[in-house]
């Protein structure tokens, strides 16, 4: 069983399984330092499904845990990519931001970035994130982010864009820029660890 965190127009985030390790290994098959076969994912991945029993929700000041999240269509339940977020006293760093090759550029990942946005600042109690942007993929910073720097991708020959998003900052944009936040239901404020459930 799979917990929903928040649902847009076009998205829909939920909590990672098991079963959704194939499809997440087909998206990072172009991650050149990333060469793992289906098994080596499963490896990796295996930490970030056991700090499912270590998450609460809304971030307290002394929170320490990662969470991953699936990406779905709305329209067929179908896999779309995956995030995941490091959280460190109410302030995160996304760590994976991948979609399956064949769905990149259809602007599904994109609102998937605008509901954790929403939801990390409007219904967590983050305070702020980092997240490292490839300008093949991401050509443009959001008003309320902000370029902190640029470093050489690990995994490519492109240079990244090191960018910080503060709670301040989102909620200033957000005042002044309401419809362009997706509608949203956010499901994912009480959180019951899997072996709770």
């Amino acid at each position: 069983m799979s917990v929903e965190f928040i649902r847009g127009p076009n998205v829909y985030l939920r909590e990672m399984t098991p079963s959704d390790l194939t499809n997440i290994h087909a998206s990072l098959v172009d991650w050149s330092w990333f060469p793992y076969s289906v098994d080596e994912t499963k490896n990796v991945m295996r930490p970030h499904l056991q700090n499912l029993r270590y998450l609460e929700r809304p971030y307290k000041d002394n929170a320490r845990y990662w969470e991953s999240f699936v990406v779905c269509k709305v329209s067929d339940n179908s896999f779309v990519g995956f995030r995941t977020l490091k959280i460190d006293n109410k302030e995160g760093q996304i760590v994976f931001n991948a979609a399956l090759p064949a769905l990149r550029g259809q602007g599904l990942m994109n609102e998937a970035a605008k509901l954790i946005d929403v939801a990390l600042f409007t219904e967590l109690n983050c305070t702020s994130y980092t997240n490292k942007l490839d300008p093949q993929y991401i050509t443009n910073l959001r008003a309320y982010h902000t370029l902190e720097g640029t470093e050489l991708s690990q995994r490519s020959n492109r240079t990244l864009k090191l960018v910080k998003v503060t709670k301040d900052d989102y909620d200033t944009w957000a005042a002044a820029n309401s419809s362009s936040i997706p509608s949203y239901n956010f499901s994912g404020g009480s959180y019951t660890p899997p072996q709770d459930r």
